[in-house]
């Protein structure tokens, strides 16, 4: 695999507003599934195969949480993070 990540459940609901995120991960068959979860339901999961994106793919999947309106702290830090130049 040449990415970081493989995007396997694309975003489900968009521009819900104020909400809760939650991100998990679980190592299925020696990769990584990183799921971020909307108000307690998966709304994105990505896969890598490796222990060290999996900080950049749960920072990406929030990002484009909260691009798409679905709005809380923790998307809005990753996003913000993100956009930093001294963070690269």
């Amino acid at each position: 695999m040449t990415d970081k990540y493989t995007q396997i459940i694309q975003i489900q609901r968009c521009i819900v507003g104020e909400c809760e995120h939650e991100v998990t991960v679980r190592c299925i068959n020696g990769r990584y599934h990183v799921r971020v979860l909307l108000n307690g339901v998966v709304n994105q999961e990505a896969v890598c195969e490796s222990k060290l994106n999996i900080g950049l793919t749960a920072r990406n999947l929030l990002r484009w949480e909260d691009k798409c309106g679905n709005i809380s702290k923790f998307a809005g830090s990753a996003r913000e993070r993100h956009n930093r130049k001294d963070f690269l």
